[in-house]
């Protein structure tokens, strides 16, 4: 799913979004939660959130993650779509439970879910240019 996630955010560094250690340091340092910057170009660009948790981690409340969003590959549209937290979780530790897609209802657990995502890899691999490099030795 690695890659499914790589491809889906891979214009990261085109949109100049980085990680500044100094700059993280400098909002750690004063007690800021969230850089408001970065959290607006992101905002932008990707319908999923930009922190894990709805508070500071730091501040002492309960943490709560973020339910996940998961780009389905059977649905017909590019759409993220948002799968119960719990629900996905179980779907990968256990390797058996089942999740499904709220948008297209397909049913799949964790095998189904990443033979999906490397045929569908497989198939653009294959589409793209220079996709086999071959040599002429």
């Amino acid at each position: 799913m690695l890659h499914r996630a790589r491809r889906n955010f891979s214009n990261l560094w085109s949109k100049g979004l980085a990680f500044p250690l100094e700059r993280l340091h400098l909002l750690i340092s004063n007690g800021v939660w969230s850089d408001e910057q970065s959290q607006s170009i992101w905002d932008s660009v990707y319908k999923s959130p930009y922190q894990l948790w709805e508070a500071d981690p730091a501040s002492g409340t309960q943490l709560q993650l973020q339910d996940v969003a998961f780009a389905c590959p059977w649905c017909s549209d590019p759409e993220m779509r948002v799968c119960d937290l719990a629900s996905f979780t179980q779907t990968h530790i256990t390797k058996s439970a089942i999740s499904v897609c709220p948008a297209c209802a397909h049913k799949f657990d964790a095998d189904t879910l990443s033979a999906q995502y490397l045929k569908e890899d497989l198939a653009e691999f294959g589409l793209a240019e220079d996709a086999w490099y071959t040599s002429s030795r």
